[in-house]
């Protein structure tokens, strides 16, 4: 029985958690416009917070020098419905080494452009390089393809001259036959003469 009553404890402990870091995460968002995970809510904000809590009510503060997840039911329906009354999310306070660090950040960025930029820029490169040799390889296709109409034109007025000669001997073989038809006829008449 004590089993269960502890389990429905842990149960009612862990929903509250959730219930309560979902109410600071939208507190934040809704005073300074940044989103933070409920999972990532912190009441002992740490350096990289961009965040900080303003407590207007000394008895709170005790609560801020805790893990959010080691503290009670009783806590944590304490702070959900205190938040944005007696304590309220601001601006962390940046020091001259966050700021140091944003110098080193925004390098880190710059590198990181710079190597996509030349990444880009080599991959442009390759493109170029492979239009250059596409257009190449058109114009020697165009070359020859050039060449070979100039061949089938060739050949094609060849084709004519030689029909144009065998026209010409057909002609000749034409008249030449004629003429021995003629010749034929006029021997068998000088034959039949003769008998």
């Amino acid at each position: 029985m004590d089993e269960q009553i502890q389990l429905q404890g842990n149960k009612k402990r862990a929903s509250w958690r959730l219930t309560c870091r979902t109410r600071l995460a939208q507190h934040i968002f809704e005073r300074l416009e940044l989103e933070v995970d409920p999972s990532e809510v912190r009441l002992k904000t740490e350096d990289e917070c961009l965040y900080a809590w303003e407590i207007d009510d000394p008895s709170l503060e005790p609560l801020f020098q805790k893990h959010l997840s080691k503290h009670s039911v009783r806590a944590y329906m304490l702070l959900h419905r205190e938040v944005g009354q007696k304590f309220r999310a601001v601006l962390a306070k940046r020091e001259k080494q966050t700021d140091y660090e944003m110098v080193a950040r925004i390098q880190v960025e710059n590198l990181s452009l710079e190597e996509k930029l030349k990444a880009a820029e080599a991959k442009a490169s390759h493109f170029e390089e492979a239009v250059r040799q596409a257009e190449a390889e058109i114009k020697g296709r165009n070359s020859i393809i050039q060449e070979a109409q100039m061949a089938i034109q060739l050949h094609q007025q060849d084709i004519l001259n030689w029909m144009a000669v065998a026209e010409w001997y057909q002609t000749k073989c034409f008249q030449c036959s004629n003429v021995l038809g003629q010749m034929m006829a006029f021997l068998q008449d000088t034959t039949s003469e003769l008998k």
